[in-house]
């Protein structure tokens, strides 16, 4: 299987992608001049009823989590450290915190933010789960799993824990675990297109090539821009002897970013390797 060549790599990515899609609300983008025109209404809603009662910690949540997706991450912090300030048994505050944290590239911080919500309540799946997350994005995978493990403990039908922690496992070399986890994680959410991508590409380093296929095929017809699990898939069928579609997996690679040297390579192998055989 020469041209096969699993990666770990774009597991951290996707967890990262996971991470921040994670409260979706406080991490969206303004796409269009209508999205820019009410974030900013709502900022200065905000700050008109901050003026009105600075002492409103809720008040302050929400203006810091507006400010997050208008990219004033200073602003965010200011609100967020106010609000721990007038309600400090509240752990939305340093949630908020981490969040603005993160974007600003202060990872450590955002961790001891989230350690600083759990100590508050530690019954919430979703603060362990995102510790969890932001463990994994620090190369912290013992913990991370240790974190993941609580999430599911609390809520056993979390299926995003148990996706992200079988990929972090995957990470660690242990296969059959992430295999487990993400079946579990695909019970749960049968068409969660992440979750077959790590079982498939499990499956790929495990030699159940079958298995692999069928996820990835999942995979991508759920997802049909996952150039990584095109990528994957071409290098299985070329490894099987398979060039037709593996071509054609890897075109599509390609296609969908043109700019990525390991996917041009993919393609470029396979194509050689087909050329020999005829």
């Amino acid at each position: 299987m020469s041209l096969f060549s699993a990666t770990r790599n774009f597991g951290l990515i996707i967890l990262f992608t996971t991470l921040v899609a994670l409260g979706s609300s406080a991490f969206a983008s303004a796409n269009n001049e209508q999205d820019k025109e009410d974030i900013q209404n709502s900022i200065i809603r905000y700050k008109s009823a901050i003026d009105a009662n600075p002492n409103n910690p809720k008040t302050r949540l929400k203006l810091g989590g507006i400010l997050i997706i208008s990219g004033d991450l200073n602003g965010a912090v200011d609100q967020f450290k106010q609000a721990i300030k007038l309600s400090p048994d509240n752990p939305e505050g340093y949630m908020g915190m981490s969040r603005a944290l993160l974007r600003k590239g202060d990872l450590k911080g955002s961790i001891d933010s989230v350690k600083s919500a759990i100590k508050l309540d530690t019954s919430n799946a979703d603060y362990h789960y995102r510790l969890a997350l932001l463990l994994s994005r620090s190369d912290n995978n013992d913990e991370a799993v240790n974190e993941f493990q609580q999430a599911i403990k609390l809520n056993p039908q979390h299926a995003g824990a148990h996706k992200d922690l079988g990929a972090t496992l995957g990470l660690k070399g242990d296969l059959a675990g992430e295999i487990n986890e993400e079946k579990r994680s695909l019970l749960l959410s049968p068409d969660d297109a992440d979750a077959l991508f790590y079982l498939g590409n499990a499956y790929a380093e495990t030699g159940d090539i079958k298995g692999a296929t069928q996820s990835l095929q999942r995979c991508v017809k759920i997802d049909p821009k996952n150039a990584d699990a095109f990528r994957l898939l071409a290098s299985i069928c070329a490894a099987s002897g398979n060039f037709p579609d593996g071509l054609k997996y890897a075109e599509q690679a390609v296609k969908l970013d043109p700019n990525s040297k390991p996917y041009r390579d993919t393609w470029q192998k396979i194509k050689a390797a087909s050329m020999k055989q005829k």
